[in-house]
């Protein structure tokens, strides 16, 4: 009877997340028996039917501690609850917070002596006028940078990010040089504070903007929450280590030095391979003006992966193009022959302006203007640019760029009518493209301020 049961086929399963799943058996006494983790039976492997969660513990396939250890430092669900790229950007982003905080501690024990801990002679109400001088400078310039560059974080988020962790190591290093220069202390050590502030800002806004790319089960607090335990995990390790390292440089400047540069070192290239592995499936200026260029010389549409790979991060955020989404149709037209041409030819519910002489495109959005719209107007744009510049374009852009190569500049608002017919036939199939490879087309990173305007239709057109 006991081989009979054990040969009965489950009446159930049950799974956590994408783990392996276990069947349950009824026994001879009418108990259910359920099987040990990863020992389903084959009639279960063929139509898994396993579901997220459930009541009781998570388990585990091999380690049960493992596996609880795991659950405390990653997001619930994973890794199916995150992105693709979570896991090689966290593993990159671990090495350098770590590097990060021991440069910290180095820096952190400049400044002190700097500020005069350990000297006698140090005044107590000196050193906490430059602590309160320093800290405001740093306050101030947290409000101005959120001002001035707050919402661009958003459209290249990964630049940013770079930007922030090299400008924190440029701040760190003036901490430790700060000591050297007992005359320029407090002015030293104030602009480190300014940069380490506007790390925070650029920082912490980027660290937002990944997170809400990266949490696919709409659990950004989950990932959120998780991506802080890992780091102060990391920055514990860091302190720990901190102890050891800190009587050994202490008294040798150059060795205290060395030490930095080569945690800076490694604090960069960290930086760079996380952010290097991050896959963003919506497009911002930069990817859309990689994307459309492969799909212009070549035919076809760039997927994420590959786009992602081939986007500066150093340099060239943007093209050599200037391109302005939602300007205020003020600062275009100040005549109504001006505006009649400015509006002649426009089907799409968009104005568009072409400085050739400083290659800028500047765009009117209308109220109805969409994601869509607003990616279909960034594509004219990006177009006018691609005219002016050399490789491949298919046979009627062609055509359009030895015109405009040839004819005088007032022929811009000409050029403009006729892409116009161009994006017709092209961006369909430019969208569907992007829709096949894997981009998310419903929204995008493109910077667009926030002027819309109205306007009567062109004679030719009587349908915005």
């Amino acid at each position: 009877m006991a081989e009979r049961a054990g040969l009965a086929a489950p009446l159930c399963s049950e799974q956590f997340g994408s783990r392996a799943a276990r069947g349950c058996c009824a026994a001879a006494d009418g108990r259910l028996q359920w099987e040990a983790w990863g020992g389903l039976s084959e009639a279960f492997k063929a139509k898994p039917e396993g579901r997220d969660g459930g009541a009781g513990g998570t388990p585990g396939p091999a380690s049960p501690r493992a596996s609880r250890l795991l659950a405390v430092f990653l997001p619930q669900g994973f890794p199916e609850s995150v992105s693709p790229d979570y896991l090689p950007y966290q593993l990159w982003d671990s090495v350098q917070a770590f590097a990060s905080s021991l440069s910290g501690s180095l820096a952190t024990h400049a400044v002190l002596l700097g500020i005069g801990v350990g000297n006698a002679q140090a005044s107590v109400s000196a050193a906490t006028a430059t602590w309160l001088v320093k800290d405001s400078t740093g306050m101030l310039g947290r409000i101005v940078f959120a001002w001035w560059k707050g919402s661009k974080l958003d459209c290249n988020a990964k630049q940013w990010r770079l930007f922030a962790d090299i400008l924190n190591d440029v701040a760190m290093f003036l901490e430790i040089m700060a000591p050297m220069d007992s005359i320029g202390f407090t002015v030293i050590i104030c602009i480190s504070n300014l940069a380490k502030c506007i790390v925070s800002v650029a920082g912490g806004a980027t660290r937002a903007a990944l997170t809400m790319h990266q949490a696919r089960r709409n659990n950004m607090a989950d990932v959120s929450a998780k991506d802080s335990s890992q780091e102060t995990l990391v920055n514990l390790a860091g302190l720990l280590i901190s102890l050891l390292l800190l009587p050994l440089v202490s008294d040798s400047p150059s060795f205290n030095l060395g030490c930095f540069f080569l945690l800076t070192a490694l604090h960069i290239y960290a930086n760079y391979r996380a952010v290097r592995a991050l896959v963003i499936e919506t497009l911002n200026e930069g990817r859309l003006w990689l994307v459309l260029k492969h799909f212009l010389q070549r035919g076809e549409v760039l997927d994420p992966t590959s786009a992602n790979q081939m986007e500066p991060l150093w340099t060239g955020f943007w093209p050599s193009l200037s391109l302005s989404l939602g300007v205020p149709l003020h600062r275009l037209i100040s005549r109504v022959s001006e505006l009649q041409q400015l509006v002649d030819g426009h089907q799409e519910p968009y104005l568009l302006h072409w400085d050739q002489p400083q290659n800028q495109v500047q765009v009117v959005l209308s109220h109805m203007a969409g994601p869509e719209t607003i990616l279909r107007a960034a594509t004219h744009g990006l177009v006018l640019g691609a005219l002016q510049e050399e490789g491949p374009l298919p046979a009627e852009l062609e055509e359009l760029r030895r015109r405009v190569r040839a004819g005088p500049e007032k022929e811009s608002w000409v050029v403009i009518k006729e892409t116009h017919q161009v994006l017709d036939k092209l961006f369909p199939k430019f969208l569907k493209g992007l829709q096949d490879a894997g981009w998310k087309t419903e929204k995008h990173q493109l910077e667009v301020d926030e002027w819309r305007a109205t306007w009567l239709p062109s004679p030719e057109k009587k349908v915005l």
